[in-house]
Formats: structure tokens, C-alpha cells, sequence
């Protein structure tokens, strides 16, 4: 454990099926977790066996001060105000989600981007999915959803950790804005990795969509029986590879120049 305190900023929906998997990696990285979780499946009761979950606030318990009553990204304020309350104004804070497993050190990359004087890092996202090849394989005898789900499509960058200072603050008028402001410009050099698991099985895409129409918020619209949870490739993604252990010129160690980076980017990523 690295001496730099690195707080866990977390927030579930709905992720019995692979929140236990996802907990087994963050707990070798953080000692402290603060949890946002809107589920109304088992995901509350399995975060609440884990030591490093400090503190777990339900969406009914805010929802009443929220603009609209929506939830959305913005939620995140109670969580910061709650850690800069429990413990010292220091150290990074790393956004954590349900569905999402670390491929580099979360802990490391903020003692790099401390010694560095960075004040945020950004993350490659690894987006992973069930392939059309997949309907051959018997997914369902599989439960490790990194053994279960193989290919991916490079996406994005998201500045996942940040500096943990007095004033970070959401602008309740902003929507879908994962970061806070009130964070410095200076950006670490480099781009490690997660990996994101947000089609893990056909019973979780199905539900995923039915949950979402309930509330009148669709992100799933393209999946309307089990043959289309299976695809080729991601939207908005141009390459998709099966997971053989390393992505390659994604790995710290093979990125190059910012400037390589970001022609990468636009091999990979359809703007």
C-alpha cells in the first residue's frame, strides 16, 4: 500500500452478478470506500461484507435534494463532502463503479502522479462485451466475467483520479459530468487501464434494458432479444480484439508521446 491515501469514490446500480469479483480487486488497492448505490438487488448486502467500505449511502436518501430528483453523476458531492469529513483533506480520491475491474495500479498511478505534482490522471477505458463468436460458448457455466467475457473495443480517455483538496465541487446544473471541479490543469503523463464490463450476460442486458425503461431512461435501445447482445463491435468503436492478457500499446510502458496517444485515439475511436 502506498503511502499517498487513496480514497475510493464508488457508485452501483444493480450489480449483484459481478460486484463481489469487482470488490475482491478493489480491496487489494483501497482500505477506504465510500459508496453511492442505487440497487435494489443484492449489490448493498455484498458491499457491506467488505472491511473497506466505509461509509454506503442509498439514492432514496438523497434523491429529495437533488435537482428534479434525479439521479446522476453530480450525486458524487455527498460522497467527497463525507470523506473530506471522515478523514484528513489529502491524498487523491479514484472513482470507482460496479462494473468495473483495474488493470493498473490504482495506488501506484497516484503516488506517480503525486511525485509528478499532477493534479488529475486520465484512464484508457477498456470496453468489454459478448462477441458474436460467444454463442457457441456456454456462458453461463463461466462465473468470473473475465473469463466469461474475452473481447473489448479501445475507448475512451476519463480522468478517473484527482487530487483530493478543499473545494472540489459538482455543478448541480451539469448533467453526466463524472468529474468535479475545483482540479488543477496539470495532467499526469501518462494513461493507465481499467477494464469495463457493462455486457456481461444476456439475463444482465436484458434486465439492465427493462430497468431503464421503468425509468424512462434507455441507453440499451439496441438490444431487443438475446441475439442482439452479441455483436462484432461496440458503437462508436472502429477495432475490437479478444483479451490475451496484455493491450499492448495501451500498456504504460508501449504509449509514447501525448501526441501518439491521441492519434491512437482517433484510430480506435469513431467522433
Amino acid at each position: 500500500m502506498t503511502s499517498v491515501q487513496n480514497i475510493g469514490l464508488m457508485v452501483t446500480n444493480n450489480e449483484e452478478d459481478v460486484i463481489e469479483e469487482v470488490m475482491e480487486v478493489n480491496k487489494k488497492y483501497f482500505d477506504k470506500i465510500l459508496v453511492l448505490d442505487g440497487s435494489n438487488d443484492r449489490t448493498e448486502e455484498i458491499l457491506r461484507s467488505y472491511d473497506c467500505v466505509k461509509y454506503l449511502l442509498k439514492d432514496e436518501q438523497i434523491i429529495d435534494r437533488l435537482p428534479g430528483r434525479k439521479f446522476n453523476d453530480y450525486a458524487r458531492q455527498y460522497l467527497i463532502d463525507k470523506a473530506q469529513e471522515l478523514y484528513p483533506v489529502e491524498g487523491w480520491f479514484t472513482l470507482l463503479h460496479g462494473d468495473e475491474i483495474w488493470q493498473d495500479d490504482p495506488n501506484w498511478v497516484a503516488a506517480e502522479a503525486e511525485k509528478a505534482r499532477a493534479e488529475k490522471v486520465n484512464w484508457y477505458v477498456m470496453n468489454f462485451f459478448l462477441h458474436s463468436s460467444d454463442k457457441e460458448r456456454d456462458l453461463a457455466a463461466i462465473r468470473s466475467v473475465q473469463e466469461r467475457v474475452l473481447w473489448y473495443c479501445p475507448g475512451f480517455l476519463e480522468i478517473r483520479s484527482f487530487r483530493n483538496k478543499p473545494g472540489l465541487h459538482y455543478n448541480f446544473d451539469k448533467k453526466w459530468c463524472v468529474l468535479p471541479e475545483g482540479i488543477g490543469w496539470q495532467i499526469y503523463k501518462h494513461f493507465p487501464v481499467y477494464k469495463h464490463y457493462p455486457f456481461r450476460s444476456v439475463e444482465q442486458i436484458m434486465k439492465k434494458k427493462a430497468v431503464q425503461a421503468k425509468n424512462d431512461y434507455i441507453t440499451y435501445q439496441k438490444f431487443f432479444s438475446a441475439d442482439d447482445c452479441f455483436v462484432d463491435i461496440l458503437p462508436n468503436c472502429k477495432v475490437t480484439r479478444k483479451y490475451d492478457g496484455s493491450f499492448h500499446e495501451f500498456e504504460i510502458k508501449e504509449q509514447g508521446t501525448l501526441f501518439s496517444r491521441w492519434l491512437r485515439g482517433r484510430k480506435y475511436i469513431t467522433w
